[in-house]
């Protein structure tokens, strides 16, 4: 083993000898038996791809660099694949992606969800100069302090940090987290909606809908947004942020959820002007609503995180309600509940709290507040949205 410069920090090299396999690393242990037994198979392909990816750069250089720019990061894993021809590597770039659907719980099955992305917009002018780039893959439970497995242009194993981005080009074989996340973020309001039916019955029609007669729907608007962290480490790229809404339903005692997509919402430590309406206040009681901001990460099956949302929001105002003499305290009460139910389910590298906001008004104007956690700074207008016919 030898060790060579990467930006500040130093990697190891290991030349990995013809017919010799790689000692596997000791997986973390999980409160489910079957899966310390278990290989991670999803993790093992991608790696696998990624070395054979490495291996075979000069094959897949130009159409990297033709497609990889400012505006787009990544490159489709099915059409590198074809390109290299290796049938073995494409029936196992397929069943990854199949694993992908599956653990996630996603009902929308978006095309090519596997990429390969560029790690960071600054490594593209290494890779128009000519720079040979590391190839690596999307990695689970990523911490500080973590070791990153790449692979040079011989197929041979680097050894880098979870700490430092590399100075070199680094390409990622991943899940594109966008469409992963807008994907399970329509899974998780699926499972809102269907349970809001469930519980309707043939009560009247929930006040989602303007009455007969209003010319106006109020809404809050998001102005302003910035994150200090985003909670991700360079090997997962972008920040994928979005936000759940909750509170009590206005005509029965449940709770009212909702998730708003962030697509815009990238990096820390910039602001943003998205001018997003967050919150319709024909669907909350006591005009009253919480907003946490959660970041997106891999392996979370958003069917199961959004059941666990609704019993837990569901078990807090049935405890608090009294005969329909509620009050607006309950809605204070669901943040503290949801944020200590999802990390006792059994997720992966599951989504991240960025932040979170209690009881904001329908009537509030918030300009620049922090988050309860200190870590988002928001800035919310009251907003009467005229209805056209």
């Amino acid at each position: 083993m030898r060790y060579i410069p990467i930006g500040a920090a130093c990697i190891a090299l290991t030349l990995v000898l013809s017919g010799c396999q790689e000692q596997q690393n000791t997986t973390e242990k999980t409160s489910n038996a079957a899966e310390q037994t278990a290989p991670n198979i999803e993790a093992q392909n991608k790696r696998e791809i990624a070395q054979q990816l490495a291996k075979n750069y000069t094959q897949i250089a130009a159409q990297l660099k033709q497609h990889i720019n400012v505006e787009n990061s990544g490159v489709s894993l099915e059409s590198l694949v074809k390109t290299i021809n290796l049938p073995s590597l494409t029936t196992q770039a397929a069943n990854t992606e199949k694993m992908v659907f599956a653990k996630r719980g996603l009902d929308q099955h978006p095309e090519d969800l596997l990429t390969v992305s560029l790690a960071n917009p600054s490594m593209l002018p290494g890779v128009e100069a000519g720079q040979q780039p590391l190839f690596t893959y999307q990695q689970d439970n990523v911490k500080a302090g973590d070791s990153i497995d790449m692979f040079d242009s011989h197929g041979d194993l680097v050894i880098g940090s979870a700490d430092v981005m590399p100075e070199q080009p680094v390409f990622i074989v991943g899940v594109d987290e966008q469409k992963a996340m807008r994907a399970g973020l329509a899974t998780m309001q699926s499972v809102f909606d269907a349970n809001d039916t469930i519980m309707r019955d043939n009560l009247p029609k929930l006040a989602s809908a303007p009455k007969a007669g209003e010319e106006f729907l109020s809404a809050t608007v998001l102005k302003k947004v910035s994150v200090k962290d985003d909670q991700e480490p360079w090997i997962s790229g972008k920040a994928e942020i979005y936000a759940l809404v909750s509170g009590v339903n206005p005509s029965r005692d449940e709770p009212t959820l909702d998730v708003v997509e962030m697509p815009y919402l990238d990096y820390q430590d910039q602001v943003y002007y998205p001018n997003q309406i967050m919150v319709y206040w024909a669907r909350y009681r006591w005009g009253a609503a919480n907003i946490i901001l959660m970041e997106h990460d891999t392996n979370t099956n958003y069917r199961e995180l959004a059941q666990v949302i609704i019993k837990t929001a569901a078990t807090v105002i049935a405890s608090q309600i009294d005969g329909g003499a509620a009050s607006l305290p309950i809605v204070n009460t669901l943040v503290d509940a949801i944020l200590k139910a999802i990390p006792d389910e059994t997720f992966t590298n599951n989504d991240d709290m960025v932040d979170f906001y209690y009881t904001i008004l329908q009537t509030d104007e918030l300009i620049d507040q922090p988050g309860a956690s200190n870590n988002a700074t928001i800035t919310l207008e009251p907003r009467e949205i005229p209805l056209t016919q």
